[in-house]
């Protein structure tokens, strides 16, 4: 099993916080200017500059390793239902966790996992403090939508105030939190345990749709189509 394949369930965690940066631009209405106008300061307390930077950093930085420790002394076989192995035959196996194995495997693991932790996160802080500005204008303009101009003077007052320039100032970091965080880690791993019956609710609708095609069910216009987007010979792809 590759080290790095147990950084990605932890990285879910911080997906809330990377999600308006990942996610797919939308079709959306514009907004009226003037409630723009009365969004914008709010988004600016509640996002200043740095925030990125700062939660994917330092604060994950000290949550990863207790959320590592929690997840390596996991059950293997855990690991294995997610990843597709049957059920049935995955509770055959042992007890044997991630860190049992790795401290055979790799005796180094963990120091290995505080490398790629401790050198990636903040590379991604620095990445997402590059698009703030635009995930300030996107957060003004869905404050600009939901609320209208009466509700946006209320909001705006309150964060005039000590208490509420306080509130807006760390609402964004809530979502680094180790009481947060804590409690994520304690349901992290019953969702592993949980994964094979979760996916098994779109089983059923996934056995009725047709099954991909192969690159012998393509006709010679798809298959030269799909050799120039490949770049390659898309029968290796196959």
């Amino acid at each position: 099993m590759r080290f790095t394949s147990l950084v990605a369930p932890l990285l879910l965690l911080s997906a809330p916080i990377a999600a308006q940066a990942q996610a797919p631009a939308a079709t959306v209405e514009a907004v009226d200017p003037a409630l723009l106008a009365k969004a914008k300061p709010i988004a600016a307390v509640i996002l200043p500059d740095g925030t990125m930077e700062k939660m994917m950093g330092p604060m994950m930085q000290k949550m990863m390793g207790p959320m590592m420790d929690g997840m390596t002394k996991m059950p293997i076989r855990e690991f294995l239902k997610v990843g597709g192995l049957d059920p049935e035959q995955a509770d055959k196996l042992g007890e044997g966790t991630i860190e049992e194995m790795m401290a055979i495997i790799d005796p180094n693991f963990r120091k290995r996992m505080d490398v790629v932790v401790n050198s990636m996160m903040p590379a991604i802080g620095r990445f997402m403090g590059r698009y703030e500005p635009d995930m300030r204008e996107g957060m003004a303009e869905a404050f600009a939508s939901r609320y209208n101009s009466a509700e946006l003077d209320q909001i705006g007052a309150f964060f005039k105030t000590p208490i509420g320039a306080k509130f807006g100032a760390g609402f964004m970091e809530l979502a680094a939190d180790p009481h947060y965080i804590g409690r994520l880690q304690k349901v992290m791993p019953e969702m592993m345990q949980a994964m094979p019956e979760i996916m098994k609710s779109s089983a059923a609708e996934l056995e009725k749709l047709p099954k991909p095609r192969t690159y012998n069910d393509l006709t010679k216009a798809e298959r030269d189509r799909l050799t120039t987007l490949l770049g390659a010979d898309a029968k290796k792809a196959n």
